[in-house]
């Protein structure tokens, strides 16, 4: 994706999907803006800001990060990617962004009916209605399926929203745990739209957009993230009755190589990390061994992590630009190698878990594997 120097785009340079809320000293002073392409047949998009484009190439059905802008009125406009503003098919619009409030502006519907528009949300008005539970994490459901009747949502089967009209959004609390959303027809709930297995992770901000159509099964769920902690915090915080979604074995190293204060600045940085499923899976007494041997666990741990913000559909692209091989140069001087197949995203073989975690120093990857720099291995 490229980036144009414009107000938004000096933001924007520092993070480009899912959702990094800032420190509140910041968010106090600022407005906080991301935008969502959720329009199924419209091309990818670019995004201008007082007539300037500031996001180039945004896909369906991605989520920018939040972004800082100062507090006032912008004109907004989103044009097919390439076409300039004048092809614009929303706007241009003026909108009024509030100091300390964070918004989303979403593209839904379709070209092709009355449904394609904007749809803005005052995301901190949302979340005002509720208060986060301690280690849980709130989720706000947005209905996007423009051909598809009104809906009710579900959690493990125990219904959460009811009768909720395309276009429609609601916030709730959820505990940190893996649930299934199924989302149904209102009152209809043999009559599945989506159901699919989901994790909500402590101290987080989830938007899970139900997107497309019901034309060919030709649906899915968007998702993005965002946590006001930064990544050592939001590490720390989850629970560890999972291994795949726990860290305390990267925060034991991270501590013994004196990494934490780091990891917790201002960054930004994109943190690769291991969950405690993939430190477990090494040899006996690898993790020992690192321990004792700071300079070697200083090594790996700087190959995890890189320097500036790297959102999964940087790498996605960067991938379609090189033939599906990326290399990719780590905070220890040692490049990696990123790999797509079949099976997903690998680096050095390592398979990605999740991605596009966005806290407020950075964007964290977590893995399912330790990769180990050249020297190491």
């Amino acid at each position: 994706m490229k980036l144009r120097m414009s107000v938004f785009a000096l933001a924007l340079a520092a993070l480009i999907l899912g959702a990094a809320v800032p420190a509140q000293a910041q968010m106090a002073e600022k407005a906080m803006i991301r935008v969502a392409h959720f329009a199924v047949d419209a091309p990818a998009v670019d995004v201008f800001v007082n007539g300037e484009a500031a996001i180039t190439n945004l896909p369906y059905p991605e989520v920018t990060s939040y972004v800082a802008l100062d507090a006032g009125a912008y004109s907004i406009a989103v044009a097919p990617a390439g076409s300039g503003i004048d092809a614009a098919v929303i706007g241009p619009v003026d909108l009024d962004f509030a100091a300390g409030t964070s918004y989303t502006i979403a593209a839904t519907g379709q070209l092709a009916d009355s449904s394609f528009g904007p749809l803005v949300i005052d995301d901190t008005a949302q979340l005002a209605a509720l208060t986060m539970m301690e280690g849980g994490s709130t989720i706000t459901i947005l209905h996007g399926i423009s051909d598809a009747p009104a809906v009710d949502i579900y959690a493990d089967d125990a219904m959460i929203l009811e009768n909720v009209p395309f276009n429609a959004y609601a916030t709730i609390n959820a505990p940190a745990e893996e649930v299934t959303i199924k989302i149904t027809a209102t009152g209809a709930p043999e009559t599945v739209v989506v159901e699919t297995p989901w994790t909500a992770y402590a101290g987080t901000q989830h938007l899970i957009a139900a997107v497309g159509t019901l034309t060919d099964n030709g649906y899915q769920l968007a998702q993005a993230n965002a946590s006001a902690w930064n990544a050592v915090e939001w590490l720390a915080a989850q629970p560890a009755t999972n291994p795949s979604r726990s860290f305390a074995t990267l925060l034991a190293a991270a501590t013994a190589a004196d990494l934490g204060g780091a990891l917790s600045g201002e960054g930004p940085l994109t943190i690769f990390a291991p969950n405690d499923a993939a430190f477990a899976a090494l040899p006996a007494g690898t993790v020992e061994g690192l321990l004792a041997d700071i300079p070697a666990l200083t090594n790996i741990l700087t190959y995890h992590v890189i320097d500036g913000q790297v959102a999964r559909r940087d790498v996605v692209a960067g991938l379609g630009a090189n033939m599906g091989t990326l290399e990719v140069t780590t905070l220890n001087g040692s490049p990696f190698t990123v790999m797509a197949g079949e099976s997903g995203v690998t680096i050095n073989d390592a398979p990605l878990f999740e991605t596009d975690i966005f806290v407020s120093n950075g964007v964290i990857h977590t893995m399912n594997g330790v990769i180990l720099p050249p020297a190491a291995n």
